[in-house]
Formats: C-alpha cells, structure tokens, sequence
C-alpha cells in the first residue's frame, strides 16, 4: 500500500511518496497524486523504479514540456517557420544562438521544436573524452530556480535518479511559510515589489565552461533587467516569492542599497523553510515546484547522472483550479505573460497545442 509522509522542515509543504508501484498504479491513481504534489508543492518519491522511457510516459500524463527559450529564438528567426533543420541552416542564426543550440542537443535536450523534442536533459558528472554529458557537472549547485528570470518560466520540475546519486542531497526551499508569517503590513509591501533579474555568471553553479554558461543564460535571464513581481502563486493558487537567489539583481523604484538590505532580510527569514534530501536510492524520482520553490545540489557529483524533465502542469489544472495557470496578480505582467504563453502554444501546436488559448 502506498504510504505517504511529511517531509521535515516545510511547514505541511512537501510530502515523502513509498511503496509506490507504477506498474501496478492506474491512470486516475497517478493523477490524484500529481493533485496532492501541486498542493504539497515537493514530491519524493522513493524507489520508483523507473527508466528513462517510463519516467517520460507518466510526467506526460501530468503536463507536457515547455520549449520557452525556442519560443524566443523562433521569434527572432521567422523565416524558420518553427523548423529547427530550416534553423540552423539559415545564414542568419548568430554564432551564439548557433552554439546554445549546440549545447542543448549535447545535453540530451533534443531537437528545439520537432517531434523529437523531449523537454529532458541530463544532469551528470560523467565525461566522455573529458567533456561532461550533461549539465551542472561539477560541485554544488546554489539556491535557484530554473528559468527564474524568465517572465514565462515553466512551473514544475521532476529529477529521475539514473546511478551514483547517494552521495548527493537536493535541497529545497518553500517559500508559502515565510509569506503567510510576516506580520500584515510587510505583507502588503511584499505584494507591491517587482524584482529586477539579470543573468549573473556562477551565481548557481561556479566556474561553468563558456558553451554551459551561455545555455544557462539563454535559459535562466534570456532579456536583462527583466521585471517579474515578487509575490505570485503556484499552479494550486498557493501564494509565494518568486524570489530566485541566482538572477535577482534589484527592486523596481529602490536604490541598490535599500534594495540590497531588503532583499537580505527576506532571504534570512526565508532560509528557516528548508530541506536538504540526501538521495537513498538511484531510483528515487523528486517532483517540485519551480515557481515559489528553490532548490540547490550539494555533496559529490562524481559518476552522477539523473534526468530532468521540465513541464507545465495543462492536464492536471482544470480540475484543480478549474482555468488556466496565470502566476501573477499585477498588470502589464499579467498581459505580458498571457502574449508570451500564447507564443509558446503555437510553438507547440504541432504536437497537439497541450496550452489553452490565453485571453
């Protein structure tokens, strides 16, 4: 029988998933859970047992991949048609493009746009002739969120252990408690701020090579001084920061010191709502929210592999909140969200337009 507990330290946000047998799980049992994850925000689930093609079949039951740096980059290459052959033969794609695109293949994210796109990448520290085969190779990875500075980020992520992963935790941070315990009036302030991101070499994982730290810059802040509210919801209605460590450069309307000694003080309060999950198993699979949740890495990389599929949550929303997930509560961003939402759609009509239409 499936057993389920509390994860330590996240306030009633994070639940532990044992004796969970996918072979033997039904379709409405597994949806039922993916429900209980976006309430609880942090799924561990031990021993799952999976394998790379069973593990992409059941996170697709939930939501599917979300391709928002192509959504970008098709935008700026309309003759490509959404193509990604027709892409990179045009005579137009920059050397920099050219080599995010490059490196994205070499990480096992398959083709931008395409049938064979998969939404997964591998994060190892195995090498191959010397060159790792995935990314975050090396060392610690920092309090972040993927795509933080992203107005359109993808809301949830799922790590599928492969091999050697026991001597490596993954931590996570909720951020539900810190905002529902501030007193009244710093809530209200919270409410009103608009953080300022901008990509910051080695803020998540120092000393990445050139070719890794430009995808990441294409995936974590692809606009500087991008503006995203700092209070918004996650795809359950549960209100949180957006408050990533690893892009926040500033507060809209405040001086760099004023917003310095701000932001200081609520990365103090939010560092009480942390967990750090030291892998028990190879196989073990961690399903989080990447919309008001951190996460870091710590321990050794060495031999790591485990698989990351980032995806929206499009079959598991309606009946949930019963309409589509809009992160935020303040204009322009609520429209400017919507606009960039309906990019990705088209992008992603030719494998069945999984988003519904933003009005």
């Amino acid at each position: 029988m499936i057993r389920i507990s509390d994860i330590p330290n996240l306030e009633g946000y994070g639940v532990f998933v044992d004796n969970l047998e996918f072979k033997n799980l039904s379709r409405r049992d597994w949806m039922d859970l993916g429900k209980l994850h976006m309430n609880k925000l942090v799924m561990i689930i031990r021993k799952s047992g999976l394998k790379k093609p069973s593990y992409l079949q059941v996170m697709k039951k939930w939501g599917k991949d979300r391709i928002n740096f192509a959504s970008t980059i098709f935008a700026k290459y309309p003759s490509a048609q959404g193509d990604i052959k027709r892409l990179i033969a045009s005579p137009e794609l920059t050397k920099e493009d050219r080599d995010y695109i490059k490196e994205y293949f070499r990480v096992g994210g398959g083709a931008i746009g395409g049938h064979s796109h998969t939404g997964m990448i591998r994060v190892s520290g195995k090498r191959v002739n010397g060159k790792p085969i995935g990314m975050f190779a090396d060392g610690e990875l920092l309090w972040h969120s993927n795509e933080s500075g992203d107005l359109a980020f993808t809301p949830g992520v799922a790590l599928l252990g492969v091999e050697s992963m026991t001597q490596s935790a993954t931590g996570f941070m909720v951020t539900a408690p810190y905002y529902n315990n501030v007193s009244d009036s710093f809530r209200s302030e919270l409410d009103e701020m608009v953080l300022i991101h901008n990509f910051v070499p080695g803020k998540i994982n120092p000393g990445l090579n050139d070719s890794q730290d430009n995808l990441m810059y294409k995936n974590m802040c692809p606009d500087p001084d991008t503006e995203i509210p700092l209070v918004i919801q996650s795809p359950a209605g549960i209100k949180g920061l957006h408050y990533s460590f690893n892009t926040v450069t500033g507060i809209k309307g405040m001086s760099n010191s004023e917003a310095e000694k701000v932001l200081k003080e609520i990365k103090k309060g939010l560092e009480q709502y942390t967990y750090d999950y030291w892998w028990e198993n190879d196989d073990d699979l961690l399903i989080f929210d990447n919309s008001i949740v951190q996460h870091r890495r710590l321990g050794d990389t060495t031999d790591r592999l485990c698989l990351r599929y980032a995806f929206d949550y499009t079959f598991l929303q309606h009946s949930v909140t019963g309409k589509p997930y809009i992160p935020y509560f303040q204009e322009p961003y609520v429209q400017m969200y919507k606009d960039k939402m309906n990019m990705i759609r088209k992008l992603l009509e030719h494998e069945g337009g999984s988003l519904p239409v933003f009005v």
